[in-house]
């Protein structure tokens, strides 16, 4: 797996890194449901996270994005899952609310999840919004207030070694919808017309135990390569976790930012863990960004039945 994690790195560290529509997250370790729907129900409980990202400090009108998922495991076979978030850049809004399932297999020593995910799209542009330019001159420029919405799929395979190792690979986005509102300006000027674009991702990681089999020191590396065929970019991560308690690392994203991540698992509260990470920006941005700040909320908790008692009677002892 660490060669599998190596290689990744060194295949896509020299394709050049552009803008995309989807949002992004340095702890993407911990986001997986919402971009790679065969997740849902892989840590065989219930789980809840809670990201907030603030991005480009220093920037009116900077991106800002809060995400909500859920997911669980049913049946010991299929999985559910819930991702809501809202993203925000300058007068435009973005909203996304989709359902996940999944269906696991044992394969080998893990588990194969073969997901589906469906729901909707939403943009919209602030009400407050003034074009620079005379909207009868440039047809593409919207009116204030304008928003559409559009149906929205995606698939993903993943599969897992539970505190061994993680590959997966899906499709976001596969209808390429079109999201479009009627103009109401004069001679059919000032409509919304937005184009989604499928996009690709690939994410692998390996728990690598540097204490000799104590589990005192994992080394967790990991990859998320992400592309929607017309540009690519590459997390690069290395988290350190101690004890299974406290973690801390850093993120590389190619030709963007170095990110330092840090977190703990609250021992009073078995299955909820806290983080944040803090981008510092790389690229000419850095003249003009105070970096960027994310704060990660997640909470796991296992499902089980409790064990059935059955009482045994000899015809011997009546």
């Amino acid at each position: 797996m660490k060669k599998i994690v190596l290689s990744l790195s060194l295949l896509l560290s020299g394709v050049g890194i552009y803008a995309q529509q989807d949002a992004q997250f340095t702890q993407n370790m911990f986001n997986k449901l919402s971009i790679n729907p065969g997740y849902a129900g892989a840590n065989g409980g219930i789980c809840f996270t809670l990201l907030s990202r603030t991005q480009w400090a220093g920037f009116n009108g900077r991106p800002q994005t809060h995400l909500f998922s859920g997911d669980a495991l049913i049946f010991n076979k299929h999985g559910i899952g819930l991702t809501v978030f809202q993203d925000k850049l300058g007068i435009e809004s973005s909203l996304v609310a989709k359902l996940a399932y999944s269906y696991h297999l044992t394969l080998g020593p893990g588990s194969l999840g073969i997901g589906i995910d469906a729901g909707m799209v939403s943009k919209s542009f602030g009400s407050d919004f003034i074009a620079v330019d005379d909207p009868t001159l440039d047809p593409s420029i919207p009116n204030g207030g304008t928003s559409a919405s559009t149906f929205d799929l995606g698939v993903g395979l993943y599969y897992n070694i539970p505190n061994k190792m993680y590959v997966g690979i899906s499709t976001l986005h596969m209808t390429a919808s079109e999201l479009e509102d009627v103009a109401n300006g004069p001679n059919g000027v000032g409509a919304l017309n937005y184009m989604q674009s499928r996009h690709y991702y690939i994410m692998a990681g390996y728990d690598w135990d540097i204490s000799g089999g104590a589990q005192k020191w994992v080394l967790k590396p990991s990859v998320l390569a992400k592309t929607d065929a017309a540009s690519t970019q590459l997390d690069v991560n290395a988290l350190i976790m101690y004890n299974n308690l406290v973690w801390g690392g850093v993120s590389y994203r190619v030709e963007d930012a170095i990110a330092v991540l840090a977190g703990v698992n609250i021992p009073q509260l078995p299955g909820l863990k806290i983080g944040a990470s803090y981008d510092i920006t790389t690229s000419t941005l850095s003249n003009y960004s105070n970096g960027s700040l994310e704060f990660m909320i997640k909470y796991c908790t296992n499902v089980s039945k409790p064990p059935k008692r059955e009482v045994y009677h000899s015809v011997r002892f009546l």
